[in-house]
């Protein structure tokens, strides 16, 4: 009981200084920002928004909503989320707390977030009993990711499964998981270059907002550091507009590879960078075709790769329980293909989800991606080529054992005629006849002169 109530405290104290190192690296932020604009602009009284707009920005990285009477603000800055999520995982995994630590972090954080609720000069887009699950949910979260891999519970799971699991089965369904997580993050990687290429060619016009919004050197700085927090937003939509479904800013624009339309946008740096449409088919078809081609490399290397299922085809030697075993090994890459078709799937429409909002009540009310094609954009090609590819090794394997099946059935025949053909063949002038020699009328050299003798 006592080593219950030590663990409660250490739970306390852990969300109370998670939620201190946070929040204060948030207003220092916001406090920084507020202070610049206001004397770039000659105002005064900016600063004394800080500590309310950051509880305000620490609701909404846990996907709170907030609304005034000049905008409406839906939008999740999921690198503040992260962060958070980070901050809080990194503590609780280096303070070993346990699961009886949980509950009195999980009753500190949901105090500290209703308190910010109640006493907020906004207006909350959710209710109170929302507000409560999502921050339950985000503090949830980051315990379980920092406590669940290194804890007991962890090891006994592991045990259960090495013990009852069969060893290939426990493989396919690691490197399953394992594909699945390495396709999501080339895509991401993928889509991080295509925002920086955006940044390249958008410097012009974020250039013009500027000069149009009036904005001095140290506003312009501070805009595009705190724009940071929305940075992975916009990763999650270059991936949606890279691989065919584009993104929508509310009814005001409409951005894809064929379409870069836009009308009256209001004057946000960040919008600057959003892209044109490509011109180039080939370049189009390129960009299209890339979720296949990277399944597809992932696939092979994962099938034929030794760290993987090390696919092989049959020996022409191999007795027929061989041949059967290395054929029901094709069935583990298929699982695992299942696995991963799937985790990609799931874990992209889960980042379309998280990464859509909105930045007003009308026109704005919709900004972000369609998640349903997005995911079918993202989740069918690679699909084919996970598929396409096991299907292709298969018929490689079949043929090649094929092809080596025939062979060592015609090398002993070709070997036998050549054999048959080397002892028939005779020298020409030779008669063919064979030599036939009477042993018992042979005598040797000295009886011969003893005959002759008696002769004479």
């Amino acid at each position: 009981m006592k080593e219950r109530c030590v663990s409660f405290v250490k739970g306390v104290v852990f969300a109370a200084a998670s939620m201190a190192l946070y929040a204060l690296a948030l207003w220092l932020l916001i406090s920084l920002l507020l202070l610049v604009i206001s004397m770039e602009e000659g105002t005064g009284g900016l600063t004394d928004y800080a500590f309310s707009l950051t509880r305000s920005m620490i609701l909404l990285s846990q996907g709170i909503g907030f609304q005034t009477s000049a905008i409406t603000l839906s939008v999740i800055p999921l690198a503040l989320t992260l962060l958070m999520v980070w901050l809080l995982a990194s503590i609780a995994r280096k303070r070993h707390l346990s699961w009886a630590a949980y509950f009195g972090g999980l009753i500190t954080w949901l105090s500290f977030n209703m308190a910010f609720a109640f006493h907020i000069s906004v207006g909350l887009l959710d209710n109170i009993g929302i507000v409560a699950v999502k921050t339950c949910f985000v503090f949830t979260v980051a315990f379980v990711l920092g406590v669940f891999p290194v804890s007991e519970s962890w090891q006994r799971i592991k045990a259960f499964f090495g013990q009852h699991v069969a060893r290939e089965l426990r493989r396919a369904l690691s490197l399953g998981a394992a594909l699945g997580l390495t396709l999501l993050g080339i895509y991401v990687l993928l889509a991080c270059i295509d925002v920086v290429v955006w940044i390249v060619y958008g410097a012009d016009a974020v250039s013009k907002i500027f000069e149009f919004d009036a904005m001095g050197v140290g506003s312009r700085i501070m805009t595009s550091v705190c724009s940071l927090a929305w940075l992975p937003n916009l990763c999650i939509w270059s991936l949606s507009w890279m691989f065919g479904s584009g993104f929508r800013i509310g009814e005001l624009a409409h951005f894809t590879m064929w379409i870069g339309q836009s009308t009256d946008l209001p004057g946000v740096p960040l919008f600057g960078i959003f892209p044109q449409a490509i011109g180039n088919d080939g370049l189009r078809s390129f960009l299209l075709s890339l979720p296949l081609i990277v399944s597809l490399v992932c696939a092979l290397a994962f099938m034929l790769s030794p760290t993987g299922f090390a696919i092989r085809a049959p020996r022409a030697g191999d007795d027929r329980a061989t041949v059967v075993r290395d054929i029901i090994m094709f069935a583990y890459p298929l699982g695992s293909f299942c696995i991963s078709g799937a985790l990609v799937a799931l874990g992209s429409s889960c980042m379309f989800a998280l990464s859509n909002g909105a930045l007003g009540a009308h026109r704005l009310a919709h900004v972000g991606v369609d998640v349903v094609a997005s995911t079918r954009a993202v989740g069918y090609p690679t699909i084919v080529g996970l598929f396409g590819t096991w299907a292709a090794v298969i018929v490689a394997d079949a043929a090649w054992y094929g092809l080596r099946l025939c062979w060592s059935h015609l090398r002993p025949a070709k070997n036998s005629l050549s054999t048959g053909n080397t002892a028939d063949r005779q020298p020409r002038g030779v008669a063919s006849t064979p030599i036939v020699v009477d042993h018992a009328t042979t005598t040797t050299k000295e009886e011969q002169d003893g005959i002759n003798e008696q002769a004479d």
